[in-house]
């Protein structure tokens, strides 16, 4: 039998607030922004990906994150 493979030790912590929560904890506020070509599209109707997301934790007030990678940004196209 083999054994379930263990995640790698060297892998960065997501960032956390004074609380200790992470972007993926339920407290985790996304406010996205977008650009003006989005807005256009979401006007009409259509989705469109955020430029950017800031995760605000919803207990404490505290900016966890601000978030641009395009792979995490593709996520929240219907959110």
């Amino acid at each position: 039998m083999s054994t379930p493979p263990t995640p790698p030790t060297d892998a960065p912590a997501r960032p956390t607030c004074r609380c200790g929560h992470d972007r993926t904890h339920h407290f985790a506020r996304p406010r996205m922004r977008y650009g003006w070509t989005a807005w256009l599209l979401l006007f009409s109707g259509a989705s469109a990906a955020p430029r950017e997301i800031l995760f605000t934790c919803g207990r404490c007030g505290e900016r966890i994150e601000r978030v641009t990678d395009p792979a995490i940004l593709r996520d929240f196209l219907n959110h």
